[in-house]
């Protein structure tokens, strides 16, 4: 008869304490912020499965989706603390924890999916990853919620005047507010869950964010445009307690981050043709999809090359990423 081990919430600190062993059955919880139809919950699900069938059935992964277990901030310190095992967040909410995880949202780059698929398994990336044990917790991978565009209520942006004085809603961490203040919008720091309502009352003009939660999430009922420029992605980091990861066995800890390797590619390569299709969904529910010019590409690159400097000045381990994956190889 199995022994299931069971972390988080009351359990965590006995769970620490009672060190798994190898034939023990370990079921940790994870929990994320995003509704079941983000990438960000499809990354979880194949993480469990890979666990479930490369450990043969002996470690499982329980999933809390939509904010069941806390939203963005509260997961990342239920986390760090050991009442959440696991979670599957937004790698911008680590940035205050260690800032070079910054070196994942710099815009353009990484400019494909393909370039994300090599560069979140990349030596660069792990060393990243690996800064965060400092904190309490271990990264095991480094998934992909969508490429970036710009929402907005009024028409779609085709010069860089057309961000002028924009109300955005851009996530509150230094990057963000350096690289959009750069185009001439008004940044605008507000939580994820608010979004719907400020585009709805007129607290924000519009977003940067991914297709993926403009569908989730069903912000094409409260703004109409869409301008595709895919100025950089959204990483989810998938991260583990410390103490709880040291805790397991040799065997277990090598399931985990198999597993979290293993279904790097496929999910982000699957949030590559989800895009392609919400765009065409978008269209059908009223969503006027415009591409951003090369000309505006070119302005946009040209106004967000103080910011590169200056991150990649800030940190070696920002250089460094940035360096591999602009060269390509």
């Amino acid at each position: 008869m199995k022994i299931t081990t069971t972390f988080g919430g009351l359990m965590a600190g006995l769970a620490i304490s009672a060190t798994p062993v190898l034939g023990q059955s370990v079921t940790l919880t994870l929990g994320h912020a995003v509704f079941e139809s983000h990438p960000f919950h499809g990354a979880a699900a194949r993480f469990a499965e890979a666990v479930d069938e490369k450990s043969g059935g002996d470690m499982k992964i329980d999933i809390f989706p939509a904010r069941q277990m806390g939203d963005v901030k509260e997961l990342m310190e239920g986390v760090q603390l050991g009442t959440v095992d696991m979670t599957l967040n937004s790698s911008s909410a680590l940035a205050t924890l260690d800032p070079a995880v910054d070196a994942f949202q710099l815009p353009y780059v990484m400019e494909t999916y393909e370039d994300f698929a090599r560069m979140a398994v990349s030596p660069e990336a792990q060393a990243i990853m690996e800064n965060l044990g400092s904190h309490g917790m271990i990264g095991l991978g480094l998934y992909e919620g969508g490429q970036r565009h710009f929402l907005s209520t009024g028409g779609a942006v085709h010069t860089m005047e057309d961000f002028g004085g924009l109300k955005t809603r851009v996530a509150p961490t230094e990057l963000f507010l350096d690289i959009w203040k750069a185009t001439g919008v008004n940044p605008t720091p507000m939580a994820y869950g608010e979004v719907y309502s400020g585009l709805e009352t007129g607290t924000i003009d519009a977003v940067e964010i991914n297709l993926t939660s403009i569908q989730s999430e069903g912000l094409f009922e409260a703004a109409k445009n869409v301008t595709l420029m895919g100025h950089y992605f959204w990483p989810g980091m998938l991260l583990i307690n410390k103490d709880i990861f040291d805790g397991l066995t040799e065997e277990q800890q090598t399931v985990l981050r198999e597993a979290a390797a293993d279904v790097v590619e496929p999910q982000v390569m699957a949030v590559k043709v989800y895009d392609e299709e919400l765009k065409v969904k978008l269209a059908d529910e009223g969503v006027n999809v415009t591409k951003a010019s090369d000309e505006l590409k070119a302005q946009l690159r040209e106004a967000w090359a103080p910011v590169l400097q200056k991150y990649s000045d800030r940190d070696p381990l920002i250089a460094d990423f940035v360096k591999a994956a602009t060269s390509g190889e």
